[in-house]
């Protein structure tokens, strides 16, 4: 399993069961960046990278336009 995936496991399981992780994986954001593409008529859209206290990161998606 990757590192995102990792992390991202580790929050659903914290939301659900506090006490069930040991070391629960903080996130934030840590800046946007412009994606050429289609969204809902428009050609660009923003996206978020989220950065993990272990490490890992992934993008998520912002909103149409930039």
């Amino acid at each position: 399993m990757t590192k995102a995936l990792q992390a991202m496991a580790d929050r659903l399981v914290e939301r659900l069961a506090p006490a069930a992780t040991a070391h629960a994986v903080r996130c934030w954001d840590a800046g946007s960046k412009c994606i050429t593409g289609s969204c809902a008529g428009q050609r660009k859209y923003t996206q978020y990278r989220v950065n993990c206290d272990d490490g890992s990161y992934y993008y998520r998606f912002g909103h149409c336009g930039c």
